[in-house]
């Protein structure tokens, strides 16, 4: 017997926004059937989103465990209309806006449902508001326009970009947590379930939340600080070591603080009026980073943790995407699953995260071939129309 959570789920992805296909995603993992609508020849933009030697990886990264359709919802025969189709999957996912849905080809028929899907859209900021909107609507602007970026980077250079795509993931997941919220209330309370439309920079903007209070009440923005996080009067930065690794150290407390001075400059420092206490310490911070910076540099990664670990203060590494593949507590936690490209090398997915206990993980699937579940997707359709 299926266990799985969403194994109910019958999700219909029309759309090529990443934040909307991160969504179906999340919720392929946990047992709903997505099905994702594609346009023929070419299939969905997301395919090429990438240089073309890793797109076969990339299209397995975001839509793996996925079916794909390619419907045309202009030619489908009388036997089954649009409204059939909508009427009959429980969960919508596109990304035109609300403002479109009146001569989007598919959502126009929503009105017409004789049972009404959740839909769940996720659009680029500004394409309802543009008359608002300070910049592009595209997708890759959003974390700018959202603040994310003011926390990266030295105050007196640039801000630097976070590498994933963290607006569009965000959503995603937002709205996917949503959706489930909805979807339960809707079904205990026999009602149909009422849409979910987020602009994207909506999600990041929940995420930073801890800046707007600051600033409405200084007055001025809180700067960025490198890689010390804004405001934070213990000693938290990343140096190097000796052999090219770099660490995170963490000596929030004044007890572990002391440790940490201890550790490298000994009591003559400890003790130092610049650093002794968390006000010193924050006035002073660019000199003692200097100085940690110094001590870190002089020691091999292996040494910094060992001698770290010895004296009770919390430092560890920085891992590349390599070192998460050795990592041995991953590896024990099962948090990868190997797969086979279609003929390609194997290479590694994550699985379903978070677990729930007493579930099967979901077998990992290759991303589908364009078109491929288009007949498996109407036959089952059809089924629930009859019954």
């Amino acid at each position: 017997m299926n266990n799985l959570p969403l194994s109910n789920l019958v999700i219909l992805e029309l759309g090529s926004s990443l934040s909307g296909s991160y969504a179906g995603q999340l919720m392929a993992k946990f047992g709903a059937k997505v099905f994702i609508n594609e346009p023929l020849p070419s299939g969905n933009p997301l395919r090429f989103l990438v240089p073309s030697d890793y797109q076969i990886k990339w299209w397995n990264t975001i839509s793996k465990n996925k079916f794909s359709i390619a419907i045309d919802p202009s030619s489908l025969q009388s036997t089954l209309s649009v409204s059939d189709i909508l009427s009959h999957v429980d969960v919508i996912i596109t990304d035109i806006g609300p403002s479109q849905w009146e001569i989007n080809p598919w959502l126009k028929h929503y009105p017409s449902c004789v049972k009404k899907p959740l839909v769940i859209d996720i659009y680029p900021s500004g394409t309802d508001m543009s008359h608002l909107w300070q910049g592009s609507s595209l997708a890759e602007f959003t974390a700018a326009n959202s603040g994310m970026m003011h926390l990266t980077g030295w105050e007196d250079g640039p801000p630097v970009g976070v590498e994933a795509p963290i607006a569009e993931y965000l959503a995603g997941m937002m709205a996917a947590s949503g959706a489930l919220a909805e979807l339960g209330f809707s079904r205990k309370s026999l009602t149909s379930p009422r849409p979910i439309s987020m602009a994207m920079h909506e999600a990041v903007l929940r995420m930073i939340e801890w800046q707007l209070p600051i600033a409405s009440l200084e007055g001025q923005p809180v700067l960025r600080n490198g890689n010390n996080f804004p405001m934070n009067a213990g000693i938290s930065n990343m140096p190097l070591t000796k052999d090219g690794k770099y660490i995170a150290v963490s000596a929030a407390s004044q007890e572990v603080a002391m440790r940490l001075l201890h550790l490298i400059g000994g009591p003559e420092l400890a003790n130092h009026p610049d650093y002794a206490t968390p006000k010193a310490r924050a006035d002073n911070m660019k000199d003692l980073y200097l100085k940690l910076n110094t001590w870190v540099s002089s020691k091999t990664l292996e040494e910094v943790l060992r001698i770290a670990q010895e004296a009770d203060i919390v430092v560890g590494p920085i891992y590349n995407a390599l070192d998460i593949l050795h990592e041995p507590m991953v590896i024990e936690r099962n948090n990868l699953a190997s797969m086979n490209l279609s003929g390609h090398e194997d290479t590694f997915q994550t699985v379903r995260i978070p677990k729930v206990s007493g579930i099967r993980q979901v077998d990992v699937c290759n991303a589908p071939d364009l078109g491929a579940h288009t007949l498996d997707f109407l036959q089952l359709i059809s089924q629930k129309t009859l019954n």
